[in-house]
């Protein structure tokens, strides 16, 4: 699911495999960026060897193309960085695509 939590001064940084069979495409996506609008301090996704992007952003989020299985970095800084990764990696790593009943 996850990989360790990372601290390196304030930057708290987890790796997760998402969850989605989707992706994080449309409502997964959308689903991400909602809770990155509540989430202080800020979190930024990327995949390994790439650039991070605002989660707060569905453009940006879906300009990254996250596909099921793939390795996420989800990072934040400052008070709270910890509870924020936590957070996000907890629903990143969920099913997200599935209807509504």
């Amino acid at each position: 699911m996850s990989t360790e939590l990372v601290e390196n001064e304030e930057l708290v940084s987890v790796e997760v495999v998402v969850g989605s069979k989707a992706g994080l495409h449309a409502r997964p996506a959308a689903a991400v960026v909602s809770l990155a609008g509540k989430l202080d301090p800020a979190v930024t996704l990327r995949k390994p060897e790439g650039t991070a992007v605002n989660a707060k952003s569905i453009v940006k989020v879906l300009s990254q193309n996250f596909c099921h299985g793939d390795l996420v970095v989800v990072e934040a800084k400052g008070d709270g960085a910890a509870e924020s990764v936590r957070q996000m990696v907890e629903l990143i790593a969920q099913e997200l695509d599935h209807e509504a009943e």
